[in-house]
């Protein structure tokens, strides 16, 4: 386990002393603390954006008939209902891999994202009809992939430790 994962460590020892003219008690409290991931935040807050923009959708597509009618905006961008779904699928993904801290399971849903959204923005035309993708959306969600790729794979994460130490004196 490294200094970035698990429970907070504590560990504490008690010295004790003894001098001609009164014995001396020591504590010795040690705690480790606070850690910062802040890959994990950017991979939750697009995994978050994706998970409203996919409600939104199916919200307003509905589940009344076929799932690649009706065609509704959200945000400026058609979506089906079936889009939207997908997008919840890939945001639920990418929060649970930041609310994890998990790098692996972030590259890995950040390269779906982006190869997904890199095959959507070349073929359109394919999946105009079942998912009404448009082009511009699609090279949104290569950029986002590509966000949280490189933020997995680049950025630091930061650990604080503290100490406490604690004497009695008898």
């Amino acid at each position: 386990m490294t200094i970035t994962e698990g429970p907070h460590q504590e560990r504490s020892d008690a010295v004790v002393e003894t001098t001609p003219a009164a014995a001396l008690g020591r504590h010795v409290r040690t705690t480790s603390g606070a850690r910062y991931a802040p890959d994990a935040v950017i991979a939750a807050l697009v995994g978050l954006v994706l998970l409203v923009i996919g409600l939104i959708a199916i919200v307003r597509g509905g589940f009344s008939g076929p799932m690649s009618v009706p065609v509704v905006k959200v945000l400026g961008f058609t979506h089906t209902t079936t889009l939207g779904l997908i997008e919840i699928g890939l945001g639920v993904c990418l929060l649970a891999s930041g609310a994890a801290r998990s790098r692996a399971s972030a590259m890995f849903f950040g390269g779906v994202l982006g190869v997904a959204g890199f095959i959507g923005a070349v073929q359109t035309k394919s999946f105009h009809t079942a998912l009404a993708l448009e082009s511009s959306m699609a090279w949104l969600a290569v950029l986002a992939g590509a966000v949280v790729v490189l933020a997995a794979l680049l950025l630091p994460r930061f650990a604080k430790r503290s100490s406490t130490i604690t004497q009695d004196f008898r």
